[in-house]
């Protein structure tokens, strides 16, 4: 069987080949597919199809709208995924969850990891170097906020995808993505100003990676099979 990252090369490879106006549809299909939360297997291989079908429908002169059978393309998306998501159960997309709990681990480990030793990285006192990470009330906060920041990024992009938005639209969609970028900072000072760093506990920082990478490789084989 072809891995999955295999699945991913081969497309982008194979998308090269699109016209420009089928390049641009096609990059809203896979905005919408893959983050419509189904299984990154069964995304590739059916967006895979799709690519097949882009081609033909150049090859033969065809619009891919009369390939498809459809002129309504986002339609022809969202019954796609139903279709998957109706042959799912509850722990169908579970190998996916503990991938992406594993790449979470390890990012906000090495990015806090940095955090709370910058002083030492930055003046070269590496005599003074521990290897232990603090989990405190502000990365406790990070790991809480990530959750529905990433479900409204997710319906973001899908949201977004097969518009046809003006210059006017996109400086509003620019402005508002600021805005909420600008209240998201505001609202993480303002809970280290009022709660403070308050240290919960520590931990072996390379113990916390090694669980991380642990969960990304286990979760990640798990969804190949």
């Amino acid at each position: 069987m072809i891995k999955t990252s295999a699945l991913i090369k081969q497309l982008n490879k194979s998308a090269k080949n699109l016209s420009i106006e089928n390049k641009k549809i096609f990059d809203d299909i896979i905005l919408y597919i893959r983050f419509s939360n189904i299984k990154t297997r069964d995304a590739e291989e059916f967006l895979q199809q799709i690519l097949d079908s882009f081609l033909n429908a150049q090859k033969q002169g065809v619009s891919i709208e009369y390939m498809l059978g459809t002129p309504d393309i986002k339609h022809y998306c969202e019954e796609i995924v139903r279709a998957y998501k109706s042959s799912y159960n509850y722990l169908s997309l579970f190998s996916e969850y503990v991938m992406s709990t594993g790449i979470i681990i390890i990012m906000f480990s090495i990015i806090n990891y940095i955090i709370q030793n910058f002083t030492i990285f930055w003046r070269h006192d590496i005599d003074k170097l521990t290897f232990y990470l603090n989990f405190d009330s502000g990365l406790i906060f990070q790991l809480l906020l990530i959750v529905p920041l990433f479900i409204a990024v997710y319906a973001y992009f899908r949201k977004s995808c097969f518009k046809v938005t003006t210059k006017r639209g996109q400086i509003k969609e620019f402005f508002i993505l600021w805005v909420l970028a600008v209240l998201l900072i505001c609202i993480m000072v303002a809970f280290l100003m009022f709660v403070g760093k308050i240290i919960l506990f520590r931990l072996n920082i390379i113990l916390v990676l090694i669980v991380g990478i642990a969960l990304y490789f286990i979760g990640n084989y798990a969804s190949e099979r």
